[in-house]
């Protein structure tokens, strides 16, 4: 995901915009404790994760779930719309697998992830089996990564959110 936000910096950049002004879109944002809350409480599911090496697929599918519907209501912002339905997908991947985001090991390989650390080391993710779902899954090669079509469309929401809240600067003559 940080290269998505890092594209999406970029591009404001390049473009010259006002990087400042996103603060100012925060205050359009609807019932904003939904978002931070739900962001709050998959940090602490992810490291609870990783200090007991157990999943929690409730804990996890309740807080996507939550976080999709803050997302929804706030989908008059631009790109959020994106993010909502990324979020979905990867919400709709990990029910179905189990509480777990299946991962092609092929996809692993091509990206040049050291598949021995990913089976012992991750205990949000599973390698895939044969599913008919497979496409929500992380099947794409990333830098590294594998990523799915939610993180893709995730990322799209938060670069056009980026582009769509900042302003252009205002060009100020000498």
């Amino acid at each position: 995901m940080i290269y998505f936000i890092l594209t999406g910096l970029l591009l404001c950049i390049i473009l010259k915009r006002n990087l400042l002004t996103i603060v100012d879109s925060f205050a359009a944002f609807r019932m904003p404790y939904l978002l931070i809350g739900t962001f709050a409480f998959q940090i602490f599911i992810y490291w609870l994760s990783h200090r007991t090496g157990r999943d929690y697929p409730i804990l996890l599918e309740l807080s996507f779930a939550i976080m999709i519907l803050g997302l929804w209501m706030n989908r008059h912002l631009p790109g959020i719309i994106f993010i909502c339905f990324g979020a979905l997908f990867n919400l709709i991947a990990i029910s179905i697998h189990g509480g777990l985001m299946p991962v092609s090991e092929k996809a692993l390989m091509m990206s040049g992830y050291n598949g021995s650390a990913f089976v012992t080391d991750d205990p949000r993710h599973q390698l895939m089996n044969t599913s008919s779902y497979w496409w929500l899954g992380d099947w794409i090669p990333f830098f590294k990564h594998v990523i799915s079509i939610g993180d893709i469309s995730v990322g799209f929401g938060f670069i056009r959110f980026l582009l769509g809240t900042t302003s252009k600067r205002e060009q100020h003559e000498g």
